[in-house]
């Protein structure tokens, strides 16, 4: 540990300097040219060859807008943070690419009978499976729910700690001095702003506790009381957290330059969806999401049992997708985006304060973030990569290796022009403010004077710029190098107008061995640096502006109790069971054998 805390020390002083001597962004960085958004001169340490990329394309050649074929997930080579990339790159690609050929449909992979829409909870908290159909649109919500190991709502304290947060109980009771459960009564604020909690008798109770439910990690868990139209917050040992404003519960609304509430689908593959259902009726072991080609095999002799025609692409393994989209009215540049019909909820806005769903329509949306999530060949815990359109949001300062080997700065993204920022600039200042938040069929605003969206990638390729992000990568800069190379290379070999151009791999993390997550992020909890078992590493803190917009960190730094990984929320006791990993999979109800549509392979 020792070693870690000097490595991190050291580091921060080298970013210090860096910072201070770092070079000017070049002319044309930000937008007058996309293909100079992303620095061209960066060390070529992650890429794809031309036959390789090639190979990539059901034609066997690079097309405009041509289908991509899946990565092969049961012969993944796993041998570097190279490989996670590009099978990173290569799935959102095919998802992406138009439900030709193999596929006999239209729109895109993703629109296909390949993937099954994933519902919104119900009154019983679960799920259903929807198959994709030809002529059928697919549903969108406008919200995406931030959950914890607990699968409880989280909060970001002002520090950048991340809590869970249970509800307030109608009769809830806290702990005093003494370890006495009393009754809460009432709480009042003073002139200070400091809270007195009183019992049932008007007495003050001295020094209280919450009486905390969740198993998991209890002392990352905070406790809800309602002071008013206010919520406060207190951990374990009674303090009071003091979250970031907008941040509690996470249930928040997102809206565009456009004036479009961000809309998302979770969906999953066929795969997957088989091997839920085998699960569920005790025919498949359920210990880990499928990993090898005897796992593939038996969901495959499964699904000939009740009738099911063999997946199209069954070496792609289990898939889980969550998107993000905007309506395509009024964007300026929508033939930019990959664009599908769905419907989406409406909203009666006469209270400014308050939008209440008064039915659905359906529009055009333009896909603007997307997770791809998979398990492949030595990784139970799945790869998690995430994508965003180029135009989304600004990146806050970062580092790269250039090729000749030095490392520069870029200052973080000013100007206009971004879909989720009205005007970035360098400070640090009111950014990622919540200021909606989706309720059971409403949207509260919390100032409706507030017309444009603050959101920013704090941590723009997913490492934090004060430690080692990983086993291969020494420096933040030779990880963000790796990141920004294959995004090159991918951009140059795609062709013409192809709109997946316009998309960016901002990162891909996994844990060190394939282990169940232990909610930890390399380096923090390293000693004499080996790499525990089960940390997040490639681009271990990594978040998307349009999914993950108010749960991220406030500082390109981080410490051991700020780091956040996509593990810090999908982990559940370092377990490797699906429903350990994945939010839904617990929730899902089976396929039956009525909604399931056979998909057959061209030859």
């Amino acid at each position: 540990m020792k070693k870690t805390t000097t490595k991190i020390i050291t580091l921060s002083f080298m970013v210090i300097i860096i910072l201070f001597l770092g070079c000017k962004k070049e002319k044309g960085l930000l937008a007058s040219n996309d293909s100079e958004y992303l620095p061209q001169d960066v060390k070529q340490s992650c890429t794809v060859s031309e036959s390789e990329f090639k190979s990539w394309f059901a034609s066997g050649s690079v097309t405009e807008n041509g289908l991509v074929t899946p990565a092969n997930s049961v012969t993944f080579p796993h041998n570097n943070n190279c490989d996670f990339y590009k099978w990173s790159e290569q799935m959102f690609l095919w998802v992406t690419s138009p439900a030709s050929g193999a596929y006999d449909g239209k729109g895109t992979v993703l629109e296909s009978s390949v993937f099954y829409n994933v519902s919104p909870p119900d009154s019983l908290n679960k799920r259903t499976l929807t198959q994709h159909k030809p002529n059928q649109v697919l549903r969108a919500v406008s919200n995406i729910n931030q959950s914890g190991p607990n699968r409880l709502p989280v909060l970001i304290d002002k520090s950048g700690k991340m809590f869970e947060i249970e509800a307030e109980k109608s009769d809830e009771k806290v702990k005093d001095e003494s370890n006495k459960l009393i009754q809460v009564d009432h709480i009042v604020t003073n002139a200070s702003g400091l809270h007195s909690f009183f019992d049932r008798k008007g007495k003050v109770i001295k020094n209280p506790k919450p009486v905390i439910d969740s198993k998991i990690k209890p002392s990352e868990v905070v406790q809800q009381f309602k002071v008013g139209n206010k919520s406060i917050f207190l951990d374990s040992t009674g303090k009071e957290v003091q979250s970031e404003q907008g941040q509690a519960g996470s249930h928040g609304a997102l809206m565009g330059e456009n004036k479009s509430l961000v809309y998302y689908i979770t969906m999953v593959n066929d795969v997957y969806a088989y091997f839920l259902t085998g699960v569920n009726e005790n025919q498949l072991h359920g210990n880990q999401f499928p990993t090898t080609a005897a796992a593939r095999d038996s969901i495959l002799a499964y699904a000939k049992t009740k009738g099911w025609a063999t997946p199209p692409d069954p070496d792609a393994l289990a898939m889980e997708l969550k998107t993000s989209w905007v309506e395509v009215k009024d964007l300026p540049n929508p033939e930019t985006y990959v664009t599908i019909k769905a419907v989406i909820p409406t909203y009666d806005k006469s209270n400014p304060n308050a939008w209440v769903e008064n039915g659905e329509t359906t529009t055009t949306l333009a896909l603007v973030g997307m997770h791809v999530v998979g398990s492949v060949a030595g990784h139970p815990e799945m790869i998690w990569a995430t994508f965003e359109h180029e135009k989304n949001s600004p990146n806050d300062a970062y580092t790269y290796r250039d090729i000749n080997d030095k490392i520069k700065q870029v200052k973080a993204d000013t100007g206009k022009g971004w879909l989720f920022n009205a005007n970035a600039n360098d400070t640090t200042g009111a950014q990622n403010i919540q200021n909606m938040t989706v309720g059971h069929d409403s949207i509260l605003i919390k100032d409706p004077s507030v017309n444009s969206p603050t959101a920013r990638r704090i941590m723009a390729w997913g490492v934090a710029s004060n430690t080692v992000p990983n086993g291969e990568d020494k420096t933040p800069a030779d990880s963000n190098s790796e990141i920004i190379s294959i995004n090159n290379a991918i951009r140059s070999m795609l062709v013409g107008n192809d709109i997946r151009k316009n998309y960016l791999l901002i990162g891909a993390t996994w844990t060190f061995g394939g282990a169940g997550p232990n909610g930890n992020v390399y380096p923090y909890g390293a000693v004499n640096d080996s790499i525990p078992a089960g940390d997040a590493i490639g681009t271990g803190q990594l978040s998307n502006s349009t999914m993950e917009t108010y749960v991220q960190p406030s500082s390109t730094a981080s410490t051991d109790s700020t780091a956040i990984s996509c593990f810090s929320c999908h982990n559940q006791n370092n377990g490797l069971k699906p429903g350990d990993l994945s939010h839904v999979f617990d929730e899902l109800l089976p396929l039956t054998s009525n909604n399931n549509k056979k998909v057959k392979k061209k030859s």
